[in-house]
């Protein structure tokens, strides 16, 4: 029966086809089809092997292909069977051939390329296995990259990862050679558009890590050129930006990388120049672009950028001048920046890698790291974020262990010690760049709150935060504050002050005072990068840590010396011979204007865009040259906040545990306290509140039964002394102002305590002059108790007397509200209950203090006079 068929097909069909010519069923072409793909394939080999391929005949195979896709399954698989035959015979030109028609398939037929897929991926694979011949492997490579980028969706995601490590294998080829280059530069390139295909579906490979280590192996390419440099020229380069201000390291002959639309067309094409397609620096770069572009959110950034930390590890390449990190992150960085993302948060990510465990044991490369974080800062953009308050706050932790470190340095090695100060250096050099990119002071004012809350009751511990708090307070000085603009001192600081300000710690307690006067009158100080210096366990060792040009405690001084020059031009012009008569309302306010918003700094600061900020050289002075200087940018004190204040510093003096340095710094915050409550509007309450401060304070330290011992009480007197004449000079009460500082400055009352120019309580170092005297000791107690015993309070000293002149200097008030301020001026100071008191002061320390001395304020002589009266 099949050779009846036979015989019917072969010789009777054609037969009727030829006579039966006008059927269109009866045609040979129909009965018989001839398959026209094999024809069409083989028409596209040429007869001579020297020749190329028919382009025309690939052309219409791809056409027929794209119009016939259910024929495309045995189009490839017909291929993929003659490159297999090819490969055997060691026929290559027939397999360039083969893969040339697959790369032209690819952009004829992207929407059935699931139907050739795994034909083509299979000959890729093979390709990239004839390891004996590199021409076969860079074709697979360059077929590879095609593919990917003629890819519409995720679907082949996970078949590509089978070929990252021979790819990556043939990129780490070494060797100066042509063929060296030419087969690093194919793995480079098919590595580039893998790349790029994670960023365009948010997938990254289990195999990043070892991208990366091959990208950035061939990263480093141009920076061989600068070995070539004569090395005086480079000491000179080298000199030349070091003037300049520049810290980054010298330049690189970087190479143009064009965008990733302009290298690829838009058929999936390579379009660069023949020279940088086989560049492996080239191709290198590109892949760190397309690194940059696939970290999008915080997730995949971090997956990247710790990646890349990984290798700069592994291979010690953290260095400035010589390592590769600088200039890769900060490409990473310009590209992040290019492209609209947030470049913080690369800052962020790298400070937070100084805790990673590869780098905790390398001191050198702690270093190293900081070096790099701080320039990378210079170049990214000034912008309040999240992720640059967090590195704050981590370079400020870094910056308060590298304090703590320096405490030991007398039992450690030189090495050590050595690389100590060069670590806190950077850190703090570090720090000054980073805040001044977050550019708002406010932000960085409440990070210092927090590190500022619960501070620890170990003595090392609080003096390093403090330490660290204010410094920080001294950087944020020269930062705008539009946050905190004609607002009340931040909240979440001041409530963290006020218990630094009662701490057991002495020295705490001063660089409480510290940073609050720097917060508040940020024109007291300019920062000083290098003005860092360990804390010592000595007493005086860390409130001049910070403030080794100028005292920070000169704003008041400064405050007072306006409203000095003021009050005295408005008596020129009124009447020069009633020395009595205060101020009228309207000179009060042009005083009030002229003391907060008129206060010249006394730091003259030039900043640039890429250097620290400098201060340059002044005397104590700080009003000097006032018509050229900046205005102050002071911030405002609430009435609570005042209110508090005044408690605070009620419980501060009468602690036991007080020095010289502590009572003037009490001097300075009560200072700012009474200029910055003037411009309030709340009635006489500072004014009463003040005074009676003062007055209580006086009688306790005349209390001969009281908690105090005697070289404190002789201090207190002074501060409490002090504290009045300023009250008087603060509200312009002339009569107690003379008085006050006839009994301060007609005899020397404490050693250790000094008032200067009616506007500053400062601490003598007595000590240095006279050896044995010891502030609190024996032999000192028994003088301050001398002392005290010869003051006796004159009747124009007294608390009655004094109240009756406030009153009179009030005399808009009605009587009642007259006779109701004398009443409360009579009464002792009590601190508010809200007010935190220190862990030393029980609740009812107020109460035990008062009446501790109250059978001995009795038996007062108040007889003798201090010094007779002047005359007003």
């Amino acid at each position: 029966m099949s050779f009846i068929s036979g015989v019917i097909s072969r010789q009777v069909l054609p037969a009727c086809g030829s006579l039966c010519f006008f059927c269109p069923s009866m045609r040979a072409r129909s009965r018989q089809p001839v398959k026209r793909y094999k024809k069409l394939i083989a028409e596209i080999f040429p007869r001579n092997q020297e020749e190329g391929p028919n382009d025309r005949k690939i052309g219409k195979l791809c056409e027929y292909a794209s119009k016939n896709p259910l024929r495309i399954p045995k189009i490839t698989n017909s291929l993929e069977q003659r490159c297999y035959k090819e490969l055997r015979n060691e026929n290559f030109q027939s397999v360039k051939i083969i893969m040339c028609i697959y790369r032209k398939l690819l952009v004829s037929c992207k929407e059935q390329m699931t139907l050739f897929a795994s034909s083509l991926l299979s000959i890729i694979q093979t390709l990239l296995d004839q390891t004996r011949q590199d021409e076969m492997r860079i074709i697979g490579c360059q077929t590879l990259f095609d593919f990917v980028n003629n890819q519409k969706d995720g679907t082949c995601m996970f078949n590509l990862e089978g070929f990252i490590p021979k790819v990556c294998q043939l990129a780490q080829e070494t060797g100066e050679g042509e063929r060296e280059r030419n087969l690093c530069s194919a793995g480079l390139q098919a590595l580039s558009s893998m790349i790029w295909f994670m960023g365009e579906h948010s997938h990254i490979s289990v195999e990043f890590d070892n991208i990366v280590s091959v990208v950035l192996e061939n990263y480093g390419g141009p920076r061989k050129n600068l070995e070539n440099l004569n090395g005086a020229q480079s000491r000179w380069v080298q000199e030349v930006l070091k003037n300049e201000g520049h810290v980054s390291p010298l330049p690189d002959v970087l190479i143009t990388v064009p965008s990733w639309g302009t290298i690829v067309n838009e058929k999936g094409e390579l379009n660069v120049t023949a020279e940088d397609a086989k560049n492996p620096c080239f191709w290198s770069r590109v892949c760190l672009h397309n690194m940059a572009k696939l970290a999008k959110e915080a997730t995949t950034t971090r997956r990247v950028v710790e990646s890349l930390f990984r290798y700069f590890d592994n291979e010690n390449l953290w260095s400035l001048q010589n390592g590769l990190a600088f200039p890769v992150l900060k490409d990473m960085l310009l590209l992040m920046d290019s492209s609209g993302r947030n470049t913080h948060f690369l800052l962020s990510v790298l400070v937070k890698h100084l805790d990673h465990k590869n780098v905790l044991k390398q001191p050198e490369m702690q270093l190293q790291i900081v070096e790099v974080t701080t320039s990378l800062a210079q170049d990214s953009k000034v912008e309040p974020s999240v992720a640059i308050l967090s590195a704050v706050s981590d370079v400020m932790r870094h910056l308060r262990k590298s304090i703590h470190c320096s405490l030991d340095d007398a039992t450690m090695g030189a090495e050590i010690i050595n690389w100590n100060r060069n670590f806190k250096e950077a850190v703090d050099n570090c720090l000054v760049q980073l805040s001044h990119k977050v550019g708002d002071a406010g932000p960085i004012l409440d990070a210092m709150a927090v590190m500022l809350e619960n501070i620890s009751n170990i003595t090392v511990i609080a003096r390093t935060t403090i330490c660290v708090v204010y410094r920080t307070a001294q950087i944020v000085a020269s930062i705008p504050n539009p946050s905190y603009l004609n607002k009340a001192f931040p909240e979440a600081l001041f409530h963290q002050l006020l218990p630094a300000m009662v701490h057991p710690d002495h020295e705490t307690r001063i660089g409480a005072h510290r940073i609050f006067s720097v917060v508040l009158v940020p024109s007291s100080v300019c920062p000083q990068p290098s003005s860092v210096t360990p804390v010592t366990n000595k007493a005086s060792g860390i409130p001049r840590t910070l403030s080794r040009t100028v005292s920070v405690f000169s704003s008041s001084a400064a405050l007072f010396e306006k409203l000095r020059k003021e009050k005295s031009f408005s008596r020129e012009n009124t009447c020069l011979e009633n020395k009595e008569n205060v101020a009228s309302e309207g000179e009060l306010k042009n005083s009030n204007n002229g003391i907060l918003n008129r206060l010249k700094s006394s730091y003259s600061r030039a900043y640039s865009s890429r250097s620290l900020p400098l201060p340059l050289a002044t005397d104590e002075t700080p009003l000097n040259n006032s018509n050229t200087e900046s205005e102050a940018n002071s911030l405002r004190l609430s009435s609570t906040q005042i209110s508090l204040l005044l408690s605070s510093i009620w419980a501060q003096s009468i602690s036991p545990q007080n020095t010289p340095q502590n009572y003037e710094a009490i001097a300075h915050t009560y200072s700012l306290v009474l200029l910055f409550s003037r411009a309030k509007n709340s009635g006489n309450e500072a004014l009463v509140r003040s005074f009676q401060l003062a007055f209580s304070l006086r009688s306790i330290s005349l209390n001969e039964g009281g908690p105090l011992p005697p070289s404190r009480r002789r201090s207190l007197f002074t501060l409490a002394t002090s504290m009045i004449l300023f009250s008087s000079k603060a509200f312009n009460i002339l009569p107690i102002v003379y008085c006050t500082k006839i009994a301060l400055t007609e005899r020397m009352i404490d050693p250790f305590l000094r008032l200067v120019e009616d506007r500053k309580l400062l601490a003598v170092n007595a000590a240095s002059d006279q050896p044995t005297n010891v502030y609190g000791s024996k032999e000192e107690d028994n003088l301050a108790v001398k002392t005290l015993s010869q003051i006796q309070i004159a009747p124009e000293q007294r608390r009655e007397t004094l109240a009756s002149e406030i009153v009179k200097s009030l005399g808009s008030l009605s009587e009642p509200e007259l006779s109701t301020t004398r009443a409360q001026l009579l009464n002792e100071f009590l601190p508010d209950d809200v007010c935190p008191l220190g862990a030393q002061m029980p609740t009812d320390a107020p109460h035990r203090v008062y009446q501790a001395g109250a059978e001995e304020n009795k038996s007062i002589k108040e007889a003798n006079v201090l010094a007779p009266p002047s005359k007003f």
